[in-house]
């Protein structure tokens, strides 16, 4: 009974050194700086190493045909025949439905009866416009006649005067007898009136010609008004034929009839806006998936990205598409502000039906080769240890570097905001809370007011060229914080890193760490219960 307290110690003395030979075996650490107790916080840490970091975009979206018609049609009436139902192939130009055609046809006829007799009237109207015509051609002849008998009449009255002027010129010395200028008297006069008869006549036969010219250009102009009349109803004869042929409704492309709004028998109303009989996709061996994407996210999207995604129906089938384009128009809902982005993909096996729902991951970005550690390594700091401050002012100070050696263009004034909002920064730091959660969220705070202030002190080509600039290559990257293990202290020692690309658990580190180190990604508190139950390897 005595040896029993000794016997207690012993044994508890060998668990304690089997506890601390199986912490190491099993990837748990104890404590930093000397150790802790059985209770205490243990170090969980993960191995930097290479590899390929996808970065991607999750949105859905829904499935729809490359080209898709909605066939209507132009007239109102009843449905008389259908030839064609839903999944039925068509081609372009094979008719899919017939209109009652028996109104239209009556107007056609018709139309057909008034051509024809616009067609005779056309035909009279030439017929008097050639009469007036000729008649015209006759007032000519005529007035040249009367013209003529003038020019004879007058020529006979100069040699009557002349016959006149001699006879009383012999009757005056004697030789002449009065008989004789009597006559020729006689004869001037009559010849005088001859001629002023001929006058009258060419009068008359102007006033005919100007009257058969007005009746030939009547007559053309009634040629004119019968053949625009004979136009008119050819018009109209092509109108009715032209809904005769409307009457017909006929597929516009080669595809495939998905949609089929109407029945044999129902009347189509086509006075507002032409009905929707049918739904014609060109074809459904190449879709097109109309995705949501997030406003945060849409600047990551590009033309030609990869883009992976599956359908409801067919969960465990992957397909695969590339991104078409990057529709302009915002969709805002609920102030959440969303665009549609364009993926052409192939139909693989028919797999893809319109309307479905397509869950997708875009691949915005791809490095192979890569150091990567967990999300967590750049999360974790050590309680109380005050690194929140520090890290977040040595991430602005390389922020504030990085931009005043690319940004060459700076002025003074904005080299002057630029240090005022870094000297607030410092000074909000400075001032951080003791408290562990409190501390965080102060300086994060502060560090947003310090990039609100960066960004608003740089014109928009500025902060264009100083985003372009990130990402890649020495120098470049976002600045943090990582925890390794110290091999010879035990304990988490903090290295500056810069970081690239993440998709969401790893990250890649561009500098500060090398391949094979050991990240501190968190702690958890062993309990005795846990330690008693986790196998242990004795050294």
């Amino acid at each position: 009974m005595r040896r029993l307290p000794l016997i207690l110690i012993v044994l508890a003395l060998l668990g304690a050194a089997g506890w601390w030979a199986g912490a190491p075996a099993s990837g748990w650490l104890p404590g930093w700086a000397g150790g802790a107790a059985t209770d205490g916080p243990r170090l969980r840490l993960a191995e930097v190493d290479r590899g390929t970091i996808t970065a991607v975009v999750s949105a859905t979206g829904t499935v729809n045909p490359v080209l898709s018609v909605q066939v209507g049609s132009q007239l109102s009436g009843q449905i008389r025949e259908l030839f064609a139902d839903f999944n039925s192939r068509v081609t372009a130009g094979q008719p899919v439905a017939r209109l009652d055609t028996r109104t239209i046809e009556a107007r056609q006829a018709a139309a057909e009866a008034d051509l024809q007799s616009a067609s005779a009237a056309v035909l009279v109207a030439r017929a008097n416009g050639d009469k007036a015509a000729a008649d015209l051609d006759s007032a000519r002849a005529q007035l040249d006649s009367a013209r003529a008998r003038l020019d004879s009449a007058e020529a006979q009255m100069r040699d009557a005067d002349a016959e006149l002027a001699r006879a009383q010129e012999l009757r005056s010395r004697g030789v002449n007898a009065e008989r004789d200028l009597s006559r020729a008297r006689f004869l001037a006069e009559r010849l005088r009136a001859e001629t002023a008869a001929a006058r009258a006549a060419i009068a008359q036969q102007q006033a005919e010609l100007l009257g058969a010219e007005a009746a030939q250009r009547t007559a053309a102009a009634q040629v004119t008004a019968a053949e625009a009349a004979e136009a008119q109803r050819a018009a109209q004869l092509r109108q009715v034929e032209v809904d005769l042929a409307n009457a017909t409704i006929r597929a516009p492309i080669d595809g495939v009839v998905i949609s089929r709004n109407i029945d044999i028998g129902q009347t189509v109303a086509a006075s507002l806006q032409s009905p929707i009989l049918f739904m014609i996709a060109a074809s459904l061996d190449e879709m097109e998936v109309w995705a949501t994407v997030d406003e945060s996210d849409i600047g990551r999207i590009r033309a030609g990205q990869t883009v992976t995604f599956t359908v409801a129906a067919h969960p465990a089938f992957p397909l695969e598409g590339r991104v078409k384009e990057i529709r302009l128009v915002p969709t805002t809902v609920q102030n959440v502000v969303t665009y549609t982005v364009v993926i052409a993909a192939p139909n693989v096996g028919g797999r893809m039906l319109p309307g479905m729902t397509a869950n997708m991951r875009i691949i915005a970005d791809q490095r192979e080769d890569v150091l990567r550690v967990p999300n967590a390594a750049l999360r974790w700091r050590p309680p109380g240890s005050g690194a929140e401050g520090g890290a977040a002012v040595e991430a602005s100070r390389d922020m504030i570097a990085q931009a005043l050696r690319e940004l060459e263009d700076l002025t003074a004034a904005q080299r002057t905001e630029i240090a005022a909002a870094e000297a607030e920064f410092r000074e909000r730091m400075a001032a951080l809370a003791q408290d562990g959660e409190a501390r965080r969220v102060q300086a994060q705070a502060a560090r947003r007011r310090l990039i609100a202030r960066f960004n608003g002190a740089l014109t928009g080509d500025q902060r264009a060229k100083l985003a372009t600039g990130r990402g890649g290559g020495a120098g470049r990257g976002t600045a943090g914080t990582v925890w390794v293990l110290d091999e010879a202290t035990g304990a988490p020692r903090a290295m500056a890193v810069r970081s690239g690309l993440t998709d969401g658990s790893l990250t890649e580190i561009i500098s500060g760490l090398e391949d094979g180190m050991q990240v501190v990604i968190g702690t958890e508190r062993a309990t005795r219960s846990a330690s008693a139950g986790a196998p242990r390897s004795i050294r």
